[in-house]
């Protein structure tokens, strides 16, 4: 008696459009070599830049997440027919090279001049969702947007844009602070980026604009609706709400630096200072997650209420 032949689940969606797909998966390896080959050029911005340190945490998390997405995605369309690899996918690779060599050069060149890693960084993306469209279709390509998105949090801006939030930043955490210290009674004057109490002068540095924190609550605000499948509406939210909790933050550190300096003197606030930028951005970012974990859809429980009819009655 032949016994009968086991059960065996449907492939993955990522790998089902082309069952050849399961041998040799080109497509994704490439996505992959892609990604990797662009967090590398980036490694000198967040090795020796200001402000972009937590991408070494972001490249990492990239593709735990991707991973999740790839696992957690359901797709009802059929399988197609085996198909030999078609010769589009060799084409895209020789273009690609064809591009990224000569980009590279440039990066290497000069890792100061932002605008060829944002270059590399769309080629990447379109290439990207691109191939998978071609290998699983869209659906399947579109669903690993957030998790590009959050990729795109440790990519430098540039220098305008870097620039000018620099200087908002700044404006805004010294002026709240200057007004926390009259509403305490105390006559602090605003000097541009400064904030002065008789003879005792303060400058609010670039360091100290809150734009570090604020990148990196913004790339944790991606990662906690990542990670929480929050909708697009409460992701823009929860992004809004990084940006708030980053200036209340930032200007809590501020106001205590300051009060640190003009009271006990400088020494005094340059000691405290990279400890409370520390627990700054711990509680903020504490904060943050607990925001975006109250923005979960709660499940409601259902009460099941049994009709007990009188055939269904005991006897006496």
């Amino acid at each position: 008696m032949e016994t009968p032949p086991s059960k065996v689940d449907p492939p993955h969606p990522f790998f089902s459009t082309h069952p050849s797909f399961h041998a040799v998966p080109l497509p994704l390896v490439f996505v992959s070599v892609l990604w990797l080959h662009f967090f590398w050029s980036l490694v000198p911005a967040w090795r020796f830049g200001e402000y972009y340190s937590y991408g070494f945490f972001v490249a990492p998390l990239f593709f735990a997440l991707a991973a999740r997405r790839i696992s957690a995605f359901s797709d009802t369309s059929e399988t197609r027919a085996p198909a030999a690899p078609s010769g589009w996918i060799w084409a895209t690779i020789a273009l690609i090279l064809l591009v990224l060599i000569p980009l590279r050069a440039i990066e290497t060149g000069d890792p100061g001049w932002r605008p060829p890693f944002i270059f590399h960084g769309l080629l990447v993306t379109a290439i990207s969702h691109f191939l998978l469209a071609r290998q699983s279709g869209w659906k399947a390509s579109l669903s690993l947007l957030p998790v590009t998105i959050f990729a795109w949090s440790a990519v430098p801006y540039l220098w305008q844009i870097e620039q000018g939030l620099i200087r908002t930043l700044t404006g805004n955490v010294v002026a709240l602070t200057r007004e926390i210290f009259l509403l305490g009674g105390h006559p602090v004057e605003q000097m541009g980026e400064r904030l002065s109490l008789g003879p005792e002068v303060v400058e609010v540095a670039d360091g100290c604009s809150g734009i570090r924190s604020a990148q990196s609550l913004v790339m944790s605000a991606l990662l906690f609706g990542e990670l929480l499948w929050l909708a697009w509406p409460k992701r823009l939210l929860l992004i809004g709400g990084a940006l708030f909790v980053a200036l209340a933050g930032n200007t809590a550190r501020a106001y205590y630096l300051a009060s640190t300096h003009f009271f006990a003197g400088k020494a005094a606030a340059d000691a405290a200072h990279d400890k409370v930028g520390h627990l700054a951005f711990a509680f903020s970012a504490i904060a943050l997650y607990a925001i975006a974990w109250a923005m979960q859809p709660r499940k409601k429980g259902r009460t099941v209420v049994r009709r007990v009819t009188l055939s269904e009655t005991p006897a006496p």
